[in-house]
């Protein structure tokens, strides 16, 4: 029976496949329960200034469901809406941890400071993304792509990848910048759940992917360890919170 109920809710419109991949990876004792919010329908950009109706959507939500520990997906949300976290915090008294958040904080547990950022999204978004790691005292490499937009298609693409390839962009990528000390993939539709264990033993350094890492960040904010066998090193060591 879990021991703790966490809320991870997407902005998406929809459920994908790599969402039934993560849940393969959480241990009965918890229950994690993913909800899209349906906050964007052509491009990720149209999720800037949706933050008083996503903190409307949450707070039902919780109100509904009760949960022990909130996850929120998606790091496009945050980086459009700055305030948002802070905002929502004001209003919700239970732990909450974001894509960016708990991304950072694997990174930091690893030691890391070099890392390598992977993402479905175009460089106007992953800059955003670069600009709050940066903000964490990460030191931050990430592929050009020469793209202006991140629409329907990108996701629906990207998700289309085998973990084949997912596995040759990693190391295609790592190649290019040999020196950072992590991967870390943000964006799940950017499945690497599959290849994450390939990767990290064909080069020798930690892995994050975000899903995972939120799942490791709520329920160790909520003083709870989960260790497995499966899913990387993060989710088998569980290291603890970098103070």
């Amino acid at each position: 029976m879990p021991v703790v109920s966490l809320g991870f809710l997407s902005a998406n419109n929809r459920r994908g496949s790599h969402y039934d991949d993560f849940l393969n990876l959480i241990p009965q004792e918890a229950s994690v329960e993913i909800t899209p919010l349906s906050l964007w329908k052509d491009s990720l950009y149209d999720l800037k200034g949706k933050t008083e109706e996503h903190i409307h959507l949450v707070t039902g939500l919780q109100s509904q469901n009760k949960w022990d520990g909130i996850a929120l997906m998606g790091a496009p949300m945050q980086v459009q809406n700055p305030d948002h976290i802070q905002k929502l915090r004001a209003v919700i008294e239970i732990p909450i941890t974001t894509a960016l958040e708990a991304g950072t904080a694997a990174l930091k547990a690893f030691g890391a400071k070099k890392i390598l950022l992977l993402t479905p999204f175009d460089d106007g978004l992953n800059s955003l993304l670069q600009d709050f790691l940066e903000d964490q005292a990460l030191e931050v490499s990430v592929p050009i792509n020469n793209r202006t937009d991140t629409r329907k298609a990108d996701v629906d693409s990207t998700e289309r990848k085998t973990t084949e390839e997912v596995f040759s962009l990693a190391i295609n990528a790592y190649q290019e910048y040999p020196d950072v000390e992590a991967i870390y993939f943000q964006g799940a539709p950017l499945n690497p759940l599959h290849a994450i264990e390939d990767i990290e033993s064909t080069l020798g350094i930690p892995v994050i992917a975000s899903n995972p890492a939120m799942f490791w960040h709520i329920s160790s904010l909520l003083s709870y360890r989960f260790p497995g066998s499966k899913g990387g090193r993060l989710l088998e060591e569980w290291p603890s919170l970098s103070r």
